[in-house]
């Protein structure tokens, strides 16, 4: 299983090539977890033979860190919190019943992944003859999830559905996908708006995306909120729509239909704006430059830190539309030499070393606190010792003299009185350290 870690992402300039399904299909995941997801299909797509692969895909915090320019403490915490909330996740979808196959329930083939959904009646694209009809299907985003807290790691397996439509996205007889540049999504802050502007990216070429105002609920997994329409534009759809217009790819607007007084459908009215596309020639000329600055810098970085610094300087980079080489190698000298990035992994890194001093110092003094007890011990022991042989160094009468003397001074407290006088009578008195301080004032020994 070894190939589920081989392919690694180390920024946030890649392709995402989502089956039309998907893009269309209705959940409501938080930011993280829609990331993931999409990151994780993007891994898929990049084993090393699709065929073969099972759904299995690992996203390492070091990944998902230099994605998103943030620490390797903040991202392993959302990988983590996202593993622990995403194993009932549903996606659904649209899909055709197809009844020109002839048959409501096939058997499924050996190779579940050349099935489509649960059987070959019901499909994923539209056929092109007449004979169907449209139906929504609920299936499982993922079957198996997990965490590794030593690994810093999350590994995902996806669920037969999504299997199947990860990997026939892009077959000859389909070509039913939407594919986007996975950075223009970085800055979005919600699910909504990262949604949307993938239905711009699949709508861009009509212009238009028109749904029911029940579809839309049901894209945005929010069918059993928002009663009133109002409620959903203002909370849901609108600021959806604010922010994709500020990432600055489309300009997106609201519009509606009625029938009679009754609103029955929205549509956004998409317009592409003529900025700069990032391109996978781009990606790879940008990653030439800042190699070649970050070898010829007289700054040391790390590994972890060259892809932070890489990663945030590549995002100034898309965000102001630099296109000119000679600016770009100026602005990876300024990322390098500012340690652009970096202000938040040297905080952490700053932390770790204080975290470990102090547990450093923690140990030595407990080291130093063992040392002590045992030198206390010790001396206590060998006081003990040398009290002992001088108690018994004396004459019989002598120590009866002695004991008599004891005897007197414990004889007003009555638990003591009681104890002494068993221990006397086994000719252990002297040896018991509760009453060595009675000894030692009638012997006159003064401590130490």
């Amino acid at each position: 299983m070894d190939y589920i870690f081989d392919k690694k992402i180390n920024d946030p300039n890649f392709a995402v090539v989502k089956h039309n399904t998907m893009v269309e299909s209705g959940y409501d995941l938080p930011p993280v977890q829609n990331n993931v997801m999409n990151i994780a299909a993007v891994k898929a797509r990049e084993v090393t033979n699709p065929d073969l692969w099972n759904g299995e895909v690992i996203i390492s915090a070091e990944e998902y860190a230099a994605i998103h320019s943030i620490t390797l403490n903040d991202a392993y915490k959302v990988l983590k919190k996202s593993a622990l909330e995403m194993k009932e996740i549903e996606l659904i979808c649209d899909a055709y019943f197809d009844f020109s196959k002839g048959e409501v329930v096939p058997d499924l083939p050996d190779n579940i992944a050349s099935a489509t959904f649960y059987s070959d009646t019901i499909v994923a694209s539209k056929p092109k003859h007449g004979n169907y009809k449209k139906m929504k299907v609920h299936i499982r985003l993922i079957d198996k999830i997990g965490y590794s807290d030593v690994g810093s790691f999350i590994y995902l397996r996806f669920g037969r559905d999504v299997l199947h439509l990860i990997q026939s996205a892009t077959q000859d007889n389909h070509k039913d996908y939407t594919s986007y540049n996975y950075v223009n999504t970085v800055d979005f802050s919600t699910t909504p708006a990262k949604r949307l502007y993938e239905l711009a990216v699949k709508w861009k070429k009509l212009g238009s995306c028109k749904k029911s105002v029940d579809d839309w609920k049901i894209f945005f997994g929010v069918f059993n909120k928002y009663e009133k329409i109002a409620e959903f534009k203002k909370w849901v759809l609108v600021p959806a729509i604010n922010q994709v217009n500020s990432q600055g790819e489309f300009e997106l607007t609201l519009d509606q239909q009625k029938l009679g007084r009754v609103v029955t459908h929205l549509i956004v009215i998409i317009k592409e704006k003529a900025s700069k596309t990032v391109t996978a020639v781009d990606t790879m000329a940008n990653s030439q430059l800042i190699a070649d600055q970050l070898a010829d810098s007289p700054v040391e970085l790390s590994d972890n830190e060259k892809v932070i610094v890489k990663a945030t300087a590549d995002i100034y980079i898309i965000k102001n539309n630099i296109i000119d080489e000679k600016h770009k190698q100026n602005i990876y000298k300024k990322a390098i030499s500012e340690r652009w990035g970096l202000a938040d992994y040297d905080k952490q890194q700053a932390e770790l070393k204080a975290q470990s001093d102090k547990i450093i110092k923690q140990i030595e003094a407990e080291k130093q606190a063992e040392i002590e007890q045992k030198q206390e011990a010790e001396k206590q022991k060998l006081d003990n010792e040398q009290f002992i042989m001088l108690f018994e160094s004396h004459s019989p009468q002598e120590r009866m003299d002695i004991l008599n003397e004891v005897k007197k001074l414990v004889s007003g407290i009555p638990i003591i009185s009681t104890q002494f006088e068993k221990e006397r009578a086994n000719f252990t008195a002297h040896k018991d350290i509760m009453f060595r301080k009675y000894f030692k004032q009638v012997m006159g020994i003064l401590d130490s």
